[in-house]
Order: structure tokens, then sequence, then C-alpha cells
């Protein structure tokens, strides 16, 4: 086997104190080929190192390869030059065990084995493993990184596009304000002309009663020749009687004006109570539509997985997923479906990635557990396009997607 016919494939556990290389010829191994050998290495490791009986199987892991990109069917020539690395995490009922065994032999930690390599050059195979441990180390804390702010990044995208509709709805709300807030200036630019009329006329009319009190001072003074002037004049009296009742009926007209000032002031606050219940009112649909779009969206990306599980179970020839199950692990059952469904040669056929993403018991399914079952094509195109765009789970919803609608892209 020459050097550079060979990759080489190296297997970390979680606790980075077992790590398992070997070298495979690249042209004649596949990556999901490679992941079985390394899973069946690891799994003997940690089997020994802890003690455990039975021994662990190779499907009582989690696993993570890099180079993310490639895929589990692709030549493992792809992995070149730096190689295929895998990180294996136990699972929770592994943990548990581990955790059981090692308060059974009382250890407080354990003694981590030393690197294993099978190339006969135990010189290279130190210094290989050394460097394959460093990259190893390197690609379980980008992956961590990843897989631990993939959540975060999809809730960011979802509430970016759930304050979009917030806001275009508060602008819309704003402009009705607005609106509101220009009549309501109009009409109080009425009621300022009607007050500075009110206070022109009260201005006269201070002036006319001064001017009356004039006149009647003079006339005291003048009694007898008005008396002559009254009776000379006797058209005169009925002059001024006309004049005192037009100054009583402008009494009246400032009345009116005052009354209906009050009824303006009156209207004005009914307006600004309604404005008030408006804005309280579009704060709760708001809200209201919020509670809706997060229920909605786990609702849509469920439906979906259970459109590709059924199916899955048509092309298959199965009544129930339990009956297809059987007794196999997810990954064997994925590996089934996946086999089954190429040999079939059905329309569109899932990755294996996609196929295992169905399998298992994902967080799109535990969120969708909590909605109903039924939702109409664009709806659930809408939720999946509400995943992040680089994500993993983006493009098996996306695969599912075509899958489950005859061709249909998303």
């Amino acid at each position: 086997m020459s050097f550079n016919n060979t990759v080489v494939i190296t297997a970390i556990w979680s606790d980075d104190q077992n790590t398992v290389e070997d070298k495979l010829p690249g042209p004649g191994n596949t990556v999901s080929g490679a992941m079985g050998i390394l899973s069946g290495h690891i799994s003997e490791r940690v089997t020994k190192m802890y003690n455990l009986d039975p021994p662990m199987d190779r499907y009582d892991m989690r696993a993570k390869y890099f180079p993310a990109g490639a895929e589990p069917d692709d030549s493992l020539s792809v992995c070149r030059p730096n190689g295929l690395t895998a990180i294996f995490s136990p699972k929770d009922e592994t943990s548990r065990r581990i955790r059981a065994q090692k308060a059974q032999e009382n250890q407080t930690s354990v003694e981590p084995n030393p690197t294993l390599a099978t190339d006969t050059d135990a010189a290279s195979q130190s210094s290989t493993s050394a460097v394959s441990r460093g990259k190893s180390n390197a690609a379980s804390t980008s992956n961590t990184a990843s897989v631990a702010n993939l959540p975060q990044v999809t809730m960011d995208s979802q509430l970016k596009e759930v304050l979009a509709a917030m806001q275009n709805e508060i602008a819309e709300m704003r402009g009705k304000n607005e609106r509101i807030l220009n009549e309501n200036g109009t009409m109080h630019g009425v009621i300022e002309k009607i007050s500075k009329e009110n206070e022109r006329i009260l201005k006269e009319n201070g002036s006319m009663h001064g001017e009356i009190e004039r006149i009647l001072k003079e006339n005291g003074s003048m009694h007898g020749e008005i008396e002559r002037i009254l009776k000379e004049n006797g058209s005169m009296h009925g002059e001024i009687e006309r004049i005192l009742q037009e100054n009583e009926n402008m009494h009246d007209e400032m009345e009116k004006i005052y009354n209906e000032n009050e009824r303006i002031d009156k209207e004005l606050a009914s307006v600004r109570k309604d404005l008030e219940a408006a804005r309280v009112q579009h704060t709760s649909d708001v809200d209201a539509l919020r509670e809706v779009t997060a229920l909605l969206v786990p609702l849509h990306l469920r439906v979906l997985l259970d459109l590709a599980r059924k199916k899955v179970l048509e092309h298959l020839g199965y009544e129930t997923w339990e009956g297809l199950r059987a007794s196999r692990s997810v990954l064997q059952l994925a590996d089934t479906i996946f086999n089954d469904l190429k040999q079939k040669g059905v329309s569109y056929p899932p990755s294996f990635q996609s196929v295992f993403f169905l399998c298992s018991y994902n967080n799109i399914r535990r969120a969708g557990n909590t909605a109903a079952h039924s939702a109409k094509e664009d709806d659930i195109r809408h939720a999946v396009l509400t995943q992040a765009l680089d994500s993993q789970d983006r493009k098996c919803l996306e695969s599912l997607f075509t899958y489950a609608y005859n061709g249909e892209q998303v």
C-alpha cells in the first residue's frame, strides 16, 4: 500500500484519552465505511478501558466527523490531505454505565491508554498520532462550538422575521396615529381661531361697556337735557332698546360658543381614550402573533418529518414505522432505509445523513410534538426557510421536502 493512496483516519473519544488511528486506501473506501471501522475500534478501546460488561456496542455512541462537507457515500479520497477525524461521545445510557463502573471500582479517575496506530514504524506512529490528536482536538472544539451555536442562530433567524413583521405593523399603526394627530391638529387650529374670535368679541364688549358707562355718566349729568331730547326724539328710545336687544343676543351667542368649546374638549378626551385603547389592543395583537408564529414553525417542520416517514413506509411496503424499525438501532434503521430506497430507484431519494436525521429523535421532532399534524405545502416550505441557511438541519429538511413532495424544491 503506497503512502500516496492511503488516507489517515483517526477516532477520538469525547474525554480525549482514547485515540485510534489507522490508514486506509482512499479510492477503495467510503467515508461511511471508514466511520464504521473507527466506531468498532473505539468501542473496543472504551470497553477495555472502563471494563464494561456487556461490551459497548458501536451504536451506543454519537459521532461527528471532519471534514464536515464530506458525504457518507463519498470516496475517502475527498478527506486528503488532513485525513478523516471522527469524534465519538457516549449516549445517555452508555454514560450511566461508565459512571456506575467507575463508582463500583471506587476510582476517581481512569488512566488513559496509550495511542495505538497500525503503522509498523514506531517513530512515525508516535509523531503521526500526536499530530492527529492535535487536529482532532481542534476539530472537536470547532464542532462543539458549531453545535452549540446552531440553536442560537436558528432562534435569531426566527426572531428577526417576527420582529420584521412587528415593525411593519407598528409602522402602519404609526401612520394611522399620525393621521389622527394631524386631524386633531387641524381641529385644534379651528378651536384656537374660535378662541381668538371670542377674545376679540370680549374685548369689544368690554370697550363697549366702558363706552356705555361713560355715556350713562354723561347722561346722568345731562338728565334734563336727555329728557328733553327723549321727548323730542321719542323714536330714539326704540333705537336704544334695539341696541340692548342686540347686546343680549350677543351674550346668548357667546354662551353657545362656550358650550361648543366644552363639547369639543369632551370629544378630544374621548379620541385620546380611543387611541389609548387601540394602542393596548395593538400590543395584545402583536403578543398573540408572536405566540402563533412560535407554534406554527415547529408544527410545519414536524409535519414535514411525518410526511417523509409516511412516504418511506409506502416505498418500503410497511404499515407502521414501529414495524419497519423492529429491533434495529437508529444507525441500522438508517442504513436499511437508505439502501432499500437506493435499490428501488425511487425519485429524489434523500441523502444518508437526511435519512439518519429522519430516524433519530431530533430537536425538530421534539419541538413539533406539541402541535397538530397537518399543514399546507406552502406553510411547510416557509417553515423550512426559517432554518439557518448553512445548517445541517436545513440541508436535511430541504432533502426531505423534495422527497416528500415528489421533487418540489424549497
